[in-house]
């Protein structure tokens, strides 16, 4: 039995929203086109929860926070956006369930969504989608442990019988020019060039024993998420797809999705 209908990757740059980016997001047109293409995708899934999964938020230490509220809000205002504001029904059923089967989960009672949650459901929302949401954020735990919880994760979304999306929201190195948040690295585009290839291939070992070093250096918010999504799927015939590349602001944006055949 499998009740995972559909997985993603999506990045959370907020300047791809028109109302932060104020035309500047016409430089990052791909990766917009892209989001956009594998938002309408996942709506057609007709799944009852979308889970996403944030490097931002409540970010844990030794286990993973599973949002359990019942309502979620959020909006742009910290990026100069007063509107639009955004607000989704909770799957606290699903959450307490994951908390509860898990031993590498805790309970997480944030409500406000950070911009890693909110971009990738901007784009859902914009496609349509209207039915309910889990975030989760992630851990600074080796990436072979969040590949167990997206394992366990799995179990208990079966055990329920609930249809899931699941986005792992994730960007890339963020030292890719002078400009980049992190400064300018050439490690940093050896990074993203080596996920890339990574995740077109589905090389799953690859990316859960991804060099360290190299990690360390691209100075990325990717393979933690991408674990868990990984884990989530593990078992399943999956058909990767890169949908763009590109790194207009000095960060890497990959848009992939997995398909589930």
């Amino acid at each position: 039995m499998n009740n995972i209908l559909f997985g993603a990757l999506m990045p959370h740059p907020p300047i791809v929203v028109p109302p932060v980016g104020r035309g500047k997001e016409k430089e990052a047109a791909k990766t917009i086109k892209a989001l956009s293409e594998l938002a309408n995708r996942l709506k057609k899934s007709n799944c009852d929860t979308v889970i996403v999964i944030t490097p931002h938020g409540a970010i844990g230490q030794a286990s993973v926070p599973v949002y359990t509220g019942h309502v979620f809000e959020g909006d742009f205002n910290q990026f100069g956006a007063v509107s639009p504001k955004y607000s989704f029904k909770g799957d606290t059923e699903l959450a307490l369930a994951i908390i509860k089967d898990s031993g590498l989960a805790t309970s997480c009672p944030e409500t406000l969504l950070d911009h890693g949650l909110l971009v990738p459901l901007h784009f859902v929302k914009a496609a349509g989608y209207s039915k309910m949401v889990l975030p989760i954020a992630i851990a600074f735990q080796p990436l072979a442990k969040l590949f167990e919880f997206g394992q366990n994760l799995k179990k208990t979304i079966n055990r329920l019988n609930r249809q899931v999306a699941v986005i792992a929201s994730a960007d890339m190195s963020h030292c890719l020019t002078p400009d980049a948040p992190n400064g300018f690295s050439p490690r940093g585009q050896v990074f993203d060039d080596k996920l890339v290839e990574l995740v077109k291939n589905y090389d799953v070992n690859g990316i859960i024993n991804f060099d360290r070093q190299l990690a360390e250096d691209g100075k990325q918010d990717a393979l933690w998420s991408l674990a868990i999504l990984l884990g989530a799927l593990d078992g399943l015939n999956v058909q990767p797809q890169v949908l763009s590349y590109e790194g207009p602001f000095g960060v890497g944006y990959l848009v992939a999705s997995f398909f589930i055949c």
